[in-house]
């Protein structure tokens, strides 16, 4: 009889431990999934950081004009119209788009107007640069959305 308990209580602490041990395999993998999703996430926000800084930098050296030959009108264009395209947005506004760099305007989020001092002075700015975006002289037509339209119908 206290054979058989000793052999119950030995199967017992064996148990106890293979589940520990299995417990501690557990939450090892999921620590190591954790730092790879980490490591991830991180490399991906350094690639999108990265892209940023490069589209920025094609932005801001891009004149937005059509025309040229040569490497050296590549972006900076010779012909008076723009190389914009304005399309408006089926809720309303107007985005303009340059077709060599792919800058985008739009209007300036509603948010920033009824901010601080800071927030309403970025306000001001972004609203200065979408209107001259929009003002950009291009012989490109103007596209929009319709979502529906109403017709009257003549009997």
């Amino acid at each position: 009889m206290a054979e058989q308990k000793l052999d119950a209580k030995k199967i017992t602490d064996e148990l106890e431990q293979l589940q520990l041990e299995e417990t501690r395999e557990r939450v090892a993998h999921m620590r190591r999934l954790r730092t790879m999703q980490e490591s991830r996430m991180k490399n991906r926000q350094a690639a999108l950081a990265k892209n940023d800084a490069i589209q920025k930098a094609a932005e801001a050296s891009c004149a937005h004009r059509k025309g040229g030959k040569g490497k050296e009108m590549w972006f900076s264009g010779n012909d008076s119209n723009f190389a914009v395209v304005k399309h408006i947005l089926s809720h309303g506004p107007m985005i303009v788009i340059c077709q060599r760099c792919n800058k985008l305007w739009e209007p300036p989020p509603i948010e920033l107007r009824k901010g601080d001092a800071d927030e309403r002075r970025e306000y001001k700015r972004l609203y200065i640069e979408y209107q001259a975006a929009c003002n950009l002289p291009t012989d490109n037509e103007t596209s929009g959305a319709k979502l529906f339209e109403f017709s009257q119908q003549v009997a």
